[in-house]
């Protein structure tokens, strides 16, 4: 039997998070593309060199560990570099993917991923779920879960897809605006699929 893929997707602070981990309380296993990248980017060492090439011995310290401050501060702030690193990551980060889908025993998985179609994670998965909130809230949530400054968090959103532009890319969406409640967009999405 065949495992059915989703992408759970949307832009920082939409709650992507939180709908995985919901899923994952009902029984569907969840792959988040942002851990398992940070492990890839340690332990790769294909992206590791990769990584040193393009920004200097300076993004892993002493004991080996990705320097993930130092590189987020010259990444974020230039669009080429952020596909220079997602063109380095992300074949391996879709190919670790596909391996855990196919080792997983149920009929249904989902894949948390905040660059869905720039990573190419669009062309593995059967169907794409946006989870959206206004921008305004969007920053707040990142601002009170991490301390990043308004402009690092406006510097993320603007290296990621436009909202409209997911929407309508997108197969279902889900509003997580604090307002409407997410459970019952999730059990539909689930009865969709």
């Amino acid at each position: 039997m065949s495992v059915k893929r989703f992408a759970i997707t949307g832009g920082i602070g939409s709650g992507k998070s939180v709908v995985s981990h919901l899923l994952t309380i009902m029984g569907v296993p969840v792959y988040d593309c942002d851990s398992r990248a940070r492990r890839l980017m340690e332990e790769d060492t294909y992206i590791r060199q990769g990584l040193v090439r393009m920004f200097g011995e300076e993004c892993y310290d002493c004991e080996g560990h990705l320097n993930r401050k130092w590189l987020a501060s010259r990444i974020f702030v230039d669009k080429d570099a952020v596909q220079r690193v997602n063109a380095l990551v992300h074949p391996r980060v879709k190919a670790d993917f596909i391996e855990w889908a196919d080792a997983q025993s149920v009929p249904v998985v989902g894949v948390e991923t905040a660059i869905l179609f720039e990573s190419g994670i669009n062309e593995v998965v059967d169907r794409a779920l946006l989870v959206w909130a206004d921008k305004e809230t969007c920053i707040k949530r990142v601002e009170g879960r991490n301390g990043m400054t308004r402009q690092q968090i406006i510097n993320r959103m603007a290296n990621q897809m436009p909202l409209d532009d997911l929407l309508l890319l997108c197969d279902y969406n889900i509003c997580n605006d604090n307002e409407k409640a997410v459970l019952p967009q999730l059990q539909e999405f689930l009865e969709m699929l």
